[in-house]
């Protein structure tokens, strides 16, 4: 790496990516991984005009410093618009121009008309949440709304980036497990129910997807259906009630309409449902084409338990 840009050795054949081009991170380190294991990150950037994405695939230990590495050269810097409230008996409402920096702990704003400056903990991020609107729909700002606890309050930060390509590299690095290499094996807690739609034509695997995430969390609630316009049924049921999907857990391979094709229906219809295709090992060209399509994450069908561990997991991370 340099200030600005990565390169790459392939076949011999050397590469350079500009950070300016890269749109997406798919994947990142997996927090159940075990130390010495190897791990994926994805990157997907724009070249020669078209979009194409690289995998680099080494050592747990060795990704960890490089996602670190990587966030802050993509994300430190941008000027943004935040408003901070906090509430301690009173409401608070502060509204400044500030430049973002993050490390693996912290997220800072640092306000370039005045002294102030805002700090968030990411181990006190409890939740947060982008625009219902998909780029597309009019004029809508490209915001995050994060909020946090201090310890004595619960804070609200509304943080407007300047495009959305700012924006989902920051809701990927608020997603993102930024471990120190002692924390790789370990596992976090969370009390809220996560309502998951599974989608997959073979009744087994959706059997034994259900037994086993319910293993891993108690968190989590099931809808399985059969096919993609059965998941679009139950989406549609659900569109104008309280209730909703927390996210979409897809087979890809599947009579009539395929994983593809349902994640292009999804972020048609529900552009900021979490979406993680659950697919068959060795896929590598449906893994690359699910990521242009904005996949949220996927996580390869295996042998074990390990799969829904690491499944239970990616899940967690996706609706955080």
């Amino acid at each position: 790496m340099s200030d600005e840009r990565i390169g790459v050795a392939i076949d011999g054949t050397k590469r350079t990516i500009e950070f300016s081009s890269i749109f997406d991170i798919v994947q990142g380190v997996s927090r159940l991984r075990k130390a010495g294991s190897t791990e994926t990150v994805t990157l997907a950037f724009w070249g020669d005009n078209q979009r194409e994405t690289i995998s680099i695939s080494t050592d747990v230990e060795v990704l960890v410093k490089f996602q670190k590495v990587l966030y802050r050269k993509l994300l430190d810097g941008i000027e943004v618009v935040a408003t901070y409230r906090s509430r301690t008996g009173e409401e608070k409402r502060e509204r400044h121009t500030y430049q973002l920096s993050v490390t693996s702990s912290q997220i800072r704003l640092r306000s370039t008309e005045t002294d102030h400056q805002i700090s968030i903990r990411r181990d006190g991020v409890t939740k947060f949440k982008t625009p219902s609107n998909s780029p597309t729909d009019g004029d809508q700002e490209p915001a995050a709304v994060i909020y946090s606890d201090t310890g004595n309050c619960i804070s609200k930060t509304t943080v407007c980036m300047p495009s959305f390509r700012a924006l989902n590299l920051f809701g990927r690095y608020l997603r993102a497990d930024l471990l120190s290499t002692d924390e790789i094996g370990t596992t976090t807690g969370s009390k809220d129910t996560i309502e998951v739609l599974l989608v997959d034509d073979d009744p087994h695997d959706l059997e034994m997807a259900e037994v086993f995430l319910k293993e891993q969390s108690d968190r989590f609630s099931f809808t399985s259906v059969s096919s993609a316009s059965e998941g679009l049924d139950a989406l549609n049921q659900l569109n104008n009630s309280a209730e909703f999907f927390d996210c979409i857990v897809s087979d890809y391979q599947m009579p009539g309409t395929d994983g593809l094709e349902f994640l292009t229906e999804i972020r048609e219809r529900y552009p900021n449902v979490p979406f993680i295709l659950y697919t068959g090992q060795g896929s590598k060209k449906v893994i690359k084409q699910a990521i242009l399509d904005d996949v949220t994450d996927y996580v390869e069908k295996g042998v074990g338990r390990e799969q829904y561990q690491i499944l239970s997991e990616r899940i967690r991370k996706a609706v955080r």
